[in-house]
């Protein structure tokens, strides 16, 4: 057998370099963390290094392949060996080198991604030959992203996370335990690829799911290698795959056909399959059933698929049925439902709660919907309702059920308006807080910030008839009213429920809330037939998928107020046309645009926008900001872009953004990548008192003009990672009362003019690693109420907290960085 003297040579450097690391470990302590560090990962690697010599054999690889990787590590041993030489009173040598050791476990980190493929050897012979005839394939993959550490997909709740929902507290059913167990094992089993779970809708399917995947012993055989994918009745298998590719930390290649994405699929579970990998596919109907195919992989040895559906797919086998409760098991879920603090409020006699919970006929969807509209209620309430589900046929319609427990809600019939407009989005997407905030204020005539838009989502999260989802938990983002990281889940029969009612009432001309979902161009005939159809609506719904071409047909929308715009684009034109009768459309105040595609569509007819507009909502779209100046939107006070190209240069010689929009109060710019500066127009509107620009990290500077922005009371940067400092305008901010520049790694200093900021009473600086100490002028802040920092970093506000006794320091301890990816 030939001996590869590179891969050799590499062990032995590997060897020398670890043996260094952990000599100098144990003998120095001024670089303990970042040894501490190094040395964990040297750990993960240390197999791999012993396996390199039966990879190289196999793979006949040519001893010049491993002189980077040897080369790296010879640097490491070298750089070790100069921190234990360091004096540990030369702070500025032992901060330089702390920075190096970083740098170089950083180094190691991404050197050794190259090579994951070639780890599934060790499980998969088979495999491994597979891989090098695909080794050109895997590495383009690779060159089109590279690994983020989480960060992107920690953020990106309302896309390309496809991370486990959160699983419910309690779980009822000796059959549903049954389940868990059943399914738990086959998962746990060789042999298995494919497993079906099915069940009618509203039986607990998904909630068993999730339940499965936060089992101890799921997770830690898939670890992080768990997919929870939402199909849905019309699935785009490009999008899924880019979400997947994202979710695992790659950058999302340019994906234009279904085969291109399945090549794409395969490569990524190479790379991936070194561990286990579980993929979720929920809610998969019948007319989808080739979908599953596509995600089947066969050379993947522990790769297995749960799809949950309310079909049968005779080709896919095992498949477990979730059947309804017992009657027993629905009276316990009933009575936990309907619990109110341990007690059971006026509860009926026994004969009445199992007439109501008979006619829910086991579903633990339409138990607990039913169960919280009665909770708390007298006796003739309950009989009442009974009487009313015992008139209207139930048993022939469990939407019944779900229907009749909206009726009077707490008496409050605006729980009920609430829940019909979540119809208004579509099925299996989360919805973002904010669209709801911006279409309720309106409508309802609430408050400006949303305090009772979102009063109003939590009771109808309380009622089970919706699912709050935060994506990231920051208690600045309620201080400073900014929900970006909240958003509702709807289960699909409560959106069907939803739409019935929208509905009921009348002919379509005179309904409150008209919903379209259209395929194609396949406009209803009503629509298409007249020359000039007029709607009564005041909320108005029209989605469209990718076949979808304009123009559109005409529509008179005199009485609209909130207009809810979901698309999908075609693969090569990536454009969306705005449909040109929003212009007469007088009265809309709220209008909220999203692209559902993976990649954000050149937004086209922006011109038509009226001027009565109050608030604007953009999701993945491309719309140059400086153009807008073009626009007269002189109502305009909130307008939110997330995840959209917005810097591109205006092709107007003479746009001013202040004059396009002279009385915006809120500006919110989120994961917008392209945004490198704020134009200056932005400083000169008057009325701006919050503004948000957050998770756009080629964002550097803001504009000294900032100080113009005289009524700013809220300023968040957090995320901003390439902000590198603070303009000394911002002192001039007299009535600012909250600042977040969390995570904005580039920061260093703060400007000394940021004493004078005399109103400020929060500052969040979490994960602001460079910034190490503060302006003396900090001692001015005398309004200042709380502060969040890194631990450690508490000792920088101490001059500050002896002579303000209400001055809230809140450590928030840094997070490690997640290696599970290099374990074997």
């Amino acid at each position: 057998m030939p001996v590869d003297f590179a891969g050799a040579a590499v062990g032995t450097a590997f060897g020398e370099l670890f043996s260094v690391v952990e000599n100098v470990l144990q003998t120095v302590r001024a670089f303990g963390p970042q040894l501490k560090k190094i040395n964990n990962t040297l750990s993960k690697i240390d197999p791999i290094i012993k396996d390199w010599d039966e990879y190289n054999r196999r793979l006949d690889r040519s001893p010049t392949d491993m002189r980077p990787i040897k080369a790296l590590l010879n640097k490491g041993k070298n750089l070790v060996e100069k921190c234990s030489r360091i004096s540990p009173l030369n702070v500025f040598q032992k901060y330089m080198h702390s920075k190096k050791l970083t740098k170089f476990d950083a180094e190691v980190l991404r050197e050794f991604q190259i090579y994951i493929p070639l780890l599934n050897a060790r499980n998969n012979g088979e495999i491994l030959w597979e891989v090098r005839e695909m080794r050109m394939e895997i590495n383009e993959l690779i060159r089109f992203g590279q690994v983020s550490g989480g960060a992107l997909q920690s953020g990106l709740g309302a896309s390309g996370n496809l991370a486990v929902p959160e699983a419910p507290d309690f779980i009822v059913g000796l059959e549903v335990e049954a389940s868990l167990r059943k399914l738990k094992g086959q998962l746990l089993e060789e042999g298995v690829s494919v497993i079906v779970v099915t069940a009618p809708g509203g039986c607990g399917k998904t909630t068993l799911l999730t339940k499965l995947c936060h089992d101890m012993d799921i997770e830690g055989k898939f670890n992080n290698n768990i997919m929870f994918v939402p199909v849905s009745k019309k699935p785009n298998l490009v999008d899924i795959i880019r979400k997947m590719i994202q979710h695992k930390g790659f950058k999302v290649p340019v994906i234009e056909t279904e085969d291109h994405a399945v090549h794409y699929l395969q490569q990524l579970l190479i790379i991936i399959g070194q561990n286990p990998v579980l993929l979720v596919l929920d809610d998969v109907w019948t007319n989808s059933h080739s979908i599953i195919e596509k995600f089947v992989f066969k050379k993947i040895k522990h790769y297995k698929i749960v799809v949950t559906s309310r079909y049968e797919f005779p080709a896919y086998r095992p498949v477990h049925h979730l059947n309804p409760l017992t009657h027993g098991e629905a009276l316990e879920l009933f009575h936990q439902s309907v619990t109110v603090d341990d007690s059971s409020m006026d509860a009926p006699d026994d004969e009445l709660l199992e007439q109501i919970v008979k006619r829910c006929k086991g579903l633990p969807l339409a138990l607990t919907v039913v169960a919280k509209s009665l909770r708390g209620k007298d006796r003739p309430f309950w009989e009442t309702k009974l009487l009313d589900w015992s008139c209207s046929g139930l048993d022939s319609d469990i939407l019944d059920c779900l229907r009749k427990s909206l009726d009077d809600l707490d008496g409050d019939p605006s729980i009920k308006e609430r829940f019909m407009d979540l119809g208004l989005f579509p099925e299996d997407r989360k919805i973002p807080a904010t669209a709801l905030i911006d279409m309720w204020v309106e409508l309802y005539k609430l408050d400006f910030d949303g305090v009772h838009a979102i009063a109003d989502l939590n009771k109808l999260v309380y009622r089970n008839l919706a699912d709050l989802v935060v994506t990231r938990r920051d208690s600045s983002e309620d201080d400073d009213k900014c929900y970006s990281s909240h958003y509702a889940m709807q289960h699909d029969l409560l959106r069907e429920l939803a739409i019935v009612e929208c509905n009921q009432q009348g002919e379509v001309e005179k309904r409150e809330r008209f919903i379209l979902d259209l395929t194609g161009n396949n406009f209803p005939d009503w629509w298409s037939e007249q020359k000039q159809p007029t709607l009564g609506a005041r909320l108005v719904s029209i989605s469209t998928d990718g076949t979808f071409s304009t123009p559109w047909p005409n529509l008179e929308l005199p009485e609209a107020e909130a207009l809810v715009l979901n698309f999908e684009t075609d693969i090569q034109t990536k454009t969306y046309a705005l449909p040109k009768f929003i212009e007469k459309a007088d009265k809309l105040k709220a209008l909220i645009i999203t692209n559902y595609s993976f990649f954000p569509a050149e937004l086209g007819n922006f011109h038509v926008v009226g001027s009565n507009l109050r608030r604007i909502r953009l999701e993945r779209i491309t719309v140059p900001f400086l153009s807008m100046g073009k626009l007269r939107l002189h109502s305009l006070q909130k307008i939110s872009f997330f995840m959209c190209d917005i810097s591109q240069a205006s092709t107007s010689d003479d746009t001013k953004i202040s004059d396009a929009m002279p009385n915006l109060v809120e500006l919110h710019i989120d994961y917008c990548n392209d945004l490198m500066t704020l134009p200056d127009g932005i400083c000169e509107i008057k009325p701006l008192r919050k503004l948000s620009i957050t998770n756009c990290h080629n964002f550097s500077e803001l504009p000294q003009q900032i100080g113009q922005s005289a009524s700013l009371e809220v300023v968040r940067l957090n995320s901003c990672t390439n902000l590198s400092q603070l303009p000394d305008s911002i002192g001039t901010l007299k009535k600012l009362i909250s600042l977040n520049i969390s995570d904005c790694l580039s920061l260093s200093t703060l400007p000394n003019q940021i004493g004078q900021l005399v109103s400020l009473k929060r500052m969040n600086m979490k994960g602001c690693l460079r910034l190490s100490e503060l302006p003396r002028s900090i001692v001015k802040l005398r309004n200042l109420r709380k502060v969040v920092c890194d631990k450690g970093k508490e000792v920088l506000w101490e001059p500050l907290k002896s002579s303000l006794n209400a001055l809230n320091i809140i450590a928030s301890k840094e997070e490690e960085a997640n290696l599970d990816w290099l374990r074997d």
